[in-house]
């Protein structure tokens, strides 16, 4: 074989391994780059948060209230947090809860008021006063009145034409059904702390009813009781904060008239039969006609 052919064999078969080479080496897979994920623990305190559930107008104790981690992003500053307040379970323990407080939830010292007197003066608005009235289940929306709800007092009286009913108080705060204060049962501490929570009940014979009023709200409440029946009508949870035209009208003041020598109470904002308004303001011999309001 000549020279010459046996470096041109030799030169393709070089170029044929390299090729080769070249093959083989591109198709394999390019190294996968491995990416490490570091968790970092994010810095968590402890908060006082409510073991079990705590009942509006209950008071507060160890076993009802315990330490809970939480992260220290998620404080809010009326959180009782256990560097600010190490001693908080003896420190808060015999406050009233002024809100319900669920399992779980952060207790805020916003919610608590320390009171060594009865829990129902706990809870009151600050200018409010507490009136009761014996109602039953026929006249309070067949007995679903729970606590906290708001309601319009109603008074029915006997006339000469019958029956008539009338809106004396509007949008008022049910405070208590006998002695449930909350929708955890009865309040003031009296359950045994072990016991499962209790669910909402409703009650099917005569009961009390606490609300929640303005002085003047309860001069009218109590003129009202001794001059008629008295019902609770159940109002809409969506209109316990709006007034309407006619309730922001009704001042519930308490009108007194002397008609032919006999007082009579009258709720002001009522309407009043013209005949016997101008019979009554008719000046009679021996008569004085002299309406009077009494400021509430």
């Amino acid at each position: 074989m000549k020279p010459a052919r046996i470096i041109l064999l030799l030169v393709a078969l070089v170029a044929g391994g390299l090729a080769a080479f070249l093959v083989t080496r591109g198709s394999r897979p390019a190294p996968q780059q491995v990416v490490q994920t570091e968790v970092v623990q994010e810095a968590k305190t402890q908060i006082l948060v409510a073991k079990s559930p705590i009942g509006m107008g209950e008071r507060l104790s160890e076993a009802s209230v315990e330490w809970q981690d939480w992260p220290e992003g998620a404080v809010r500053p009326e959180y009782v947090t256990i560097s600010a307040m190490p001693d908080a379970p003896v420190d808060l323990k015999g406050a009233v809860a002024r809100f319900e407080f669920f399992p779980g939830e952060p207790i805020r010292e916003a919610k608590l008021v320390r009171a060594d007197q009865g829990y129902l003066s706990a809870v009151l608005a600050e200018g409010m006063r507490g009136v009761s009235v014996g109602v039953s289940a026929e006249t309070s929306a067949g007995g679903f009145i729970v606590p906290n709800d708001h309601v319009d007092v109603v008074l029915t009286t006997q006339t000469d034409t019958g029956q008539q009913s009338r809106v004396i108080l509007s949008n008022v705060r049910v405070l208590a059904i006998g002695a449930r204060l909350g929708e955890m049962g009865t309040s003031g501490g009296q359950e045994d702390p072990n016991a499962p929570a209790p669910t909402p009940v409703t009650f099917d014979s005569s009961t009390i009813a606490t609300l929640e009023l303005s002085p003047g709200q309860a001069e009218t409440l109590i003129n009202a009781s001794s001059l008629g029946q008295l019902s609770l009508a159940l109002r809409s949870v969506v209109d316990f904060n709006k007034t309407t035209v006619a309730e922001a009208g009704n001042s519930n003041q308490t009108v007194r008239l002397i008609r032919f020598g006999k007082e009579q109470s009258v709720l002001a904002g009522n309407q009043v039969d013209p005949a016997t308004t101008n019979q009554s303001m008719t000046p009679q011999s021996g008569t004085s006609v002299e309406p009077q309001v009494v400021p509430q």
